[in-house]
């Protein structure tokens, strides 16, 4: 119930997502954001010192839905596959910054944004890698190390990550899954 509170706190500014799609489905998208931040924050520790600002959270959801509705009158589909699922999201998350820090934290924890991306990112590409226990995971951790400095320190866009998504993908065996 904690979440639904937390969902109406944040005002959706933009009609389109309404014509397209319903507030069930926005406020479930804002849940699953919600719950798999306050997921890691605990998991990290650090309850004490990080909370989800809302309204950051409720644009970034926003912004994700306005891309995805563009991108899919621009190329004329239906449906987006999971690779731009995952880019728009992950992009929009750390564009908006919505873990904020209450207190000074270690160095490591500096960018807790850019790492939760990376780590979500990478455990939702181990779960569709199709045989997640056969990829190595020296390389997932030098992706994730990568994708962490370049969140950090270089520029990037939903198209570039969804680029390196789909090349996870292809270098797997797998294809991008259609949803």
């Amino acid at each position: 119930m904690e979440t639904k509170q937390k969902i109406m706190e944040f005002n959706i500014d933009y009609k389109i997502i309404l014509e397209k799609y319903t507030i069930e489905e926005v406020e479930e998208r804002f849940g699953i954001w919600y719950s798999e931040a306050k997921r890691f924050i605990d998991k990290k520790g650090l309850s004490e010192q990080a909370v989800i600002n809302t309204k950051r959270l409720g644009c970034a959801i926003c912004d994700y839905f306005v891309d995805i509705i563009r991108m899919k009158e621009f190329h004329g589909i239906a449906h987006a596959n999971l690779n731009k699922i995952y880019a728009y999201s992950c992009y929009w998350f750390v564009r908006r910054q919505p873990i904020q820090l209450l207190d000074n934290v270690g160095n490591e924890d500096l960018y807790i944004n850019e790492l939760f991306a990376v780590n979500n990112l990478i455990a939702k590409l181990r779960h569709h890698a199709g045989h997640a226990d056969m990829i190595d995971r020296q390389s997932l951790l030098e992706l994730g190390k990568l994708w962490l400095y370049n969140f950090k320190f270089r520029t990037f866009t939903a198209q570039t990550l969804e680029t390196a998504i789909c090349s996870f993908f292809v270098a797997n065996g797998n294809r991008s899954i259609k949803i």
